[in-house]
């Protein structure tokens, strides 16, 4: 029986361990990705988040 359970103690092991590195893999691939450089890039978000106005068209401006 404790031959059994080194076993299935060495699978898991082996399991968690293919977990990890896909894991870690997907993380890379993402820190890589264009969007997450031009999400994260300080002058876009100032450039984006700057004071600009929204502009209303004639029809939405007034009461309501």
């Amino acid at each position: 029986m404790k031959r059994s359970t080194r076993s299935h103690n060495a699978v898991l092991a082996a399991l968690a361990g293919l977990l990890a590195v896909g894991l870690a893999s997907t993380v890379l691939a993402a820190e890589r990705s264009g969007c997450v450089t031009c999400h994260l890039d300080k002058a876009m978000l100032v450039k984006n988040l700057s004071g600009a106005k929204a502009r209303t068209s004639a029809m939405q401006s007034g009461s309501g």
